[in-house]
């Protein structure tokens, strides 16, 4: 009889776990613990991002994490966001080296995507290496080896969203139907943003335009235009040093009269330029997430800037 009870005791309690245990699998997870499950493309720029996020909502989470004000070209992660990196399901890079910290850490090879290689042998090669500070008490970074802004020539930006799609299908077939169709509509704004940026473009020629920093070169290329290029900050303010640079350009240029700023600059730069018989505009390459807007309005917002500048 106490074997008995023994044995229905340690059945009773076996089955109890049993139902515990199963209570707990169908228990619903934390809300945090849900979208760490859904997949992870992360991306070492706003453009890459973008796209990912127009071709994949709904059914992955785009990780790009990059602070404001910060250039993701030579932007430093943290050891956490590298293994958060690392972590992701997809890995988008840009190709022509760019995301300088990727040289120096280990990314899983499966998970990897080079969004330029289709036009890899297009890569632009710089001839002079430049070293500035974007910032007094920054670090100093150098432009050098292969241009890396690949996605201001707005065909060249379709090629990586195809490059992104493929990789996508190839992660998510199930998704395959939705990707095309989103690629489609992705592409038909990047066409209609090409269309417009040649004909902004084709009203300044022939004359030069001065830029602010070297980081046009596919822009100018697609766009047929000459643009020399000066090693300035918008938000520093112009120096003597900064004006005989500029004089030095205009010797070869004479015929300048438009000079493109990355980001909004002082008021002062504006007036000494405009002084100097120069119109400011700005032609920002949207490398990080913008304060408003997407990478489509920031594109448009260029084209409008480069509308009014050829009037």
């Amino acid at each position: 009889m106490h074997k008995s009870v023994c044995r229905s005791a340690l059945i009773s309690s076996s089955f109890l776990l049993l139902l515990l245990s199963c209570e707990e699998g169908l228990r619903e997870k934390p809300a945090g613990e849900k979208a760490r499950e859904d997949p992870v493309i992360a991306a070492v720029n706003y453009p890459l991002a973008y796209f990912a996020k127009r071709l994949a909502d709904g059914f992955a989470t785009v990780l790009f994490d990059i602070p404001a004000g910060q250039d993701p070209a030579f932007w430093e992660p943290s050891d956490q966001q590298v293994t958060s990196i690392q972590k992701a399901d997809l890995i988008l890079l840009n190709g022509a080296n760019y995301a300088k910290w990727t040289a120096t850490r280990t990314l899983p090879y499966e998970a990897t995507v080079v969004t330029s290689s289709s036009f890899e042998n297009q890569l632009i090669r710089l001839k002079d290496s430049i070293s500035h500070k974007h910032k007094k008490g920054s670090e100093s970074h150098s432009h050098e080896g292969l241009a890396f802004t690949t996605w201001l020539d707005l065909k060249q930006a379709s090629a990586q969203a195809s490059a992104v799609a493929l990789a996508l299908t190839e992660q998510f077939p199930k998704h395959k139907t939705t990707l095309m169709n989103r690629l489609q509509d992705l592409q038909k704004d990047l066409k209609a943003l090409d269309i417009a940026m040649k004909a902004a473009a084709s009203k300044l020629r022939p004359a030069t335009v001065i830029t602010s920093h070297p980081v046009y070169h596919y822009w100018s290329r697609a766009y047929d235009l000459v643009t020399p290029s000066l090693l300035w900050e918008p938000g520093n303010e112009i120096t003597p040093q900064d004006m005989a640079a500029l004089a030095n350009i205009r010797k070869t240029h004479p015929d300048a009269r438009v000079f493109i700023w990355e980001s909004t600059p002082l008021g002062r730069n504006v007036e000494l330029l405009k002084e100097a018989g120069l119109i400011s505009i700005v032609i920002s390459p949207c490398a990080n997430q913008p304060a408003e807007g997407d990478f489509l309005s920031v594109m448009r917002n260029n084209i409008a800037a480069l509308e009014a500048s050829g009037n």
